[in-house]
């Protein structure tokens, strides 16, 4: 019985989390279409964006809970879902998109990769190391302000922007309840088990706010949008390490 309730609001909090990203990235894409993203500009920005939001949030609600071990298991935990689960799922059906890779975006995911080794090798992120990670994040920003978003759009959108905004934000507020719920309860169920934290935000956290990639991707392949998938499965990649370890490094406590 003592195990009954964490896990029933852990689950709760995972559904919270993939439903309000799901609102989130349906009405910031339309956000988006509304004035003329191309679908890999798109995938790497906005949906990008709604998709680690989750991880986003964990993380501020680990950190708040002094529990950084679940936001830095989480931030890893989710590129590796995002590639092996997502990148994979989507590897049996994107040779039947037409893929346009810029190979800046690829240069910039191998560089997080790489720096996220370096910042990780004392076992620590100091605040020196999150200075670098903005550093980084602002040099992302930058080459995608050098892209040219504009393309055709397919499907026009009717829904006016007041409300899109509006249901925004409205899907934040379930993340943040969700994200809530997740790290409390998933802290709670650990500590029953005997796990670690650390292996908490690694499985079941990492792969439940790895969800919305994996639904977004879903859903764009049945639309043969294999662009939006890449350029979703590469920004997210990007955004998980480049917001979520400045996070960790700047506030008070250390992994």
């Amino acid at each position: 019985m003592e195990f009954l309730l964490p896990a029933s609001f852990l689950s709760i909090g995972l559904i919270l989390l993939v439903k309000g990203a799901d609102l989130f990235i349906d009405n910031i894409s339309d956000l988006g279409k509304k004035i003329g993203l191309s679908d890999m500009f798109l995938g790497i920005t906005v949906v990008a964006l709604g998709t680690s939001i989750p991880e986003v949030f964990v993380s501020i609600s680990s950190v708040v809970n002094l529990k950084p071990e679940i936001a830095m298991g989480n931030s890893i935990g989710s590129n590796i879902a995002n590639l092996g689960i997502v990148f994979g799922f989507a590897c049996f059906f994107i040779s039947k998109s037409s893929i346009t890779l810029n190979l800046r975006d690829i240069f910039l995911l191998f560089l997080t990769t790489l720096l996220a080794g370096y910042v990780l090798f004392d076992y620590k992120i100091s605040s020196s190391d999150s200075i670098l990670m903005i550093g980084l994040f602002i040099l992302f920003l930058l080459h995608l302000i050098r892209q040219k978003p504009q393309e055709e759009l397919v499907t026009p959108v009717t829904k006016s922007a007041f409300s899109l905004t509006s249901f925004s934000f409205l899907s934040l507020v379930l993340l943040l309840i969700g994200s809530e719920l997740t790290v409390n309860y998933g802290s709670k169920l650990a500590s029953l088990i005997g796990i670690s934290d650390t292996v908490v935000g690694l499985t079941m956290v990492a792969i439940g706010t790895s969800l919305p990639e994996l639904a977004t991707s879903f859903s764009a392949l049945k639309q043969k949008k294999g662009n939006l998938v890449i350029g979703n499965i590469v920004g997210s990649n990007i955004l998980n390490i480049v917001l979520v370890f400045p996070i960790i490094g700047l506030s008070f406590v250390k992994v």
